[in-house]
């Protein structure tokens, strides 16, 4: 029973968002931006920030699921259990870089997380519902009075970027017609191998995986690299070669089967999985080069 409960824990760990508020808004930065809220096909409402929206071109920021929200990482609204970082995440400090670059933004919470609202599920899935999330943003976007006909870039954060890649595979035509002409994908990983590099396995893991099944009707492990083969936009990946909680050969899977132009960005420096969220405050070359290419 012991192993249940902790297999149990720790699966809850991946399935419920940690609740925090926003302590800044764009304007805290000096950024024009508005409240804005759409709907999921599922009828989950997705609430979000629309920065600088008179630019001529959209960057879309999916966060990282789970310990964030579109404002970003607070360590002290963080559990005990798998506190990771010591750092703040703040997004907008990325988004800042893209505004000075010329684009709007448009960063929302994904269903379950910050102020949007709960889905059916209530608890998140790795990115599998959340593709919702994401094709409803871009749908925002390419309908918008003010941004439609604009090209779009997307930029997706880790269980943000399974959501991305779920979203091509739902509806491809979408993005197609949405002028949606780049992706900027930072360390994708599924929770299966978020589990277990934390060293979760044997009895554990299989109790936390029926645990994950119940609530979700998936896997700990389901498949995410045949979603990949779908995507249609021109994709820079970016990983964090020493990242200690990933699966590179998962990441070099993905990289594998894109079949469109592609990149891979293995950034040296980091040691830590989280310094990857915070690279584009301080590194945003690759990003802003690739986005400047193609969007």
């Amino acid at each position: 029973m012991i192993f249940k409960a902790i297999g149990n824990r720790l699966a809850d760990a991946v399935l419920y968002p940690v609740d925090q508020p926003f302590p800044k808004t764009p304007a805290d930065y000096g950024i024009n931006y508005k409240d804005v809220e759409f709907l999921a096909r599922d009828g989950v409402k997705i609430s979000g920030w629309l920065l600088n929206e008179t630019a001529n071109k959209v960057v879309i920021m999916t966060h990282f699921g789970y310990r964030a929200n579109r404002f970003g990482y607070q360590t002290k609204y963080q559990p005990r259990l798998t506190k990771p970082y010591k750092y703040e995440i703040e997004f907008v400090k990325v988004a800042q870089r893209l505004v000075d670059a010329g684009y709007a933004v448009l960063m929302y919470d994904m269903r379950n997380h910050g102020i949007s609202g709960k889905s059916k599920l209530a608890c998140g899935t790795g990115g599998y519902d959340e593709r919702f999330d994401v094709l409803a943003a871009v749908g925002f976007i390419a309908n918008h009075e003010i941004t439609n006909g604009k090209n779009i870039g997307l930029l997706s954060y880790c269980m943000g970027l399974n959501a991305t890649f779920f979203a091509f595979n739902e509806d491809a035509d979408l993005f197609a017609n949405s002028n949606v002409k780049a992706l900027v994908g930072m360390q994708p990983l599924g929770n299966g191998d978020f589990l277990k590099a934390y060293g979760i396995k044997g009895s554990i893991y299989r109790h936390a995986d029926e645990h994950y099944k119940e609530h979700t009707g998936i896997p700990l492990d389901y498949p995410i690299v045949p979603a990949v083969e779908k995507v249609t936009a021109p994709t820079l990946l970016c990983q964090g070669r020493k990242d200690p909680w990933t699966n590179l050969d998962f990441v070099n899977d993905v990289y594998d089967t894109l079949d469109v132009e592609k990149e891979m960005y293995w950034m040296e420096e980091p040691n830590h999985r989280f310094d990857g969220y915070n690279w584009f405050y301080d590194h945003p070359e690759r990003m802003l080069g690739w986005f400047n290419r193609h969007v």
